[in-house]
């Protein structure tokens, strides 16, 4: 019998060729950046959703005043506590003794809103005439989820009262 002994043996080892890193690398790169697209998107949606929800607030506040005659809404002037503008500044609904959520701090999803509406009276040139004219400002204030920082959102519109 003829034995031969192979002196050289060519083990195969398990590895990865560097074309084969550069591919896996890729592929997780891949991964991480449609991830990192998708988390973006939903903080783009939150920050939609806070502005939508400041919006509301915001409309909220300028469709009762439209609603209301011109001697109901009040002025930042006025003291009188049956009027509009103290229900918007205290949450007592001092004006109409139905709880309509006019509340200066709103809390949604986590998020407290902050209301404040002035109203002021725009004075005629002659002083025996009265123009019935008020200008409305609605502010709402609150802070990002993701950095904290400030924000605001403000609507000015103008109520006239002549009938």
């Amino acid at each position: 019998m003829n034995k031969t002994i192979n002196f050289i043996s060519y083990n195969k080892c398990k590895a990865m060729t560097f074309i084969e890193i550069l591919i896996a690398c890729l592929l997780m790169v891949v991964v991480f950046i449609i991830g990192w697209t998708i988390s973006n998107s939903f903080t783009g949606v939150k920050k939609v959703r806070n502005y939508e929800n400041a919006v509301f607030l915001a409309n909220q506040a300028i469709e009762a005043i439209r609603a209301a005659r011109s001697q109901e809404i009040g002025s930042d002037k006025d003291k009188a506590g049956n009027t509009l503008i103290s229900d918007f500044s205290s949450g007592k609904d001092t004006y109409d003794q139905n709880y309509d959520g006019f509340t200066p701090s709103v809390e949604i999803g986590g998020v407290i809103y902050n209301r404040k509406v002035s109203v002021e009276n725009v004075d005629s040139m002659n002083a025996d005439i009265n123009t019935g004219l008020k200008v409305i400002r609605v502010n709402v204030s609150w802070k990002a989820h993701e950095d904290g920082t400030p924000i605001e959102f403000e609507v000015v519109t103008a109520h006239c009262d002549l009938w």
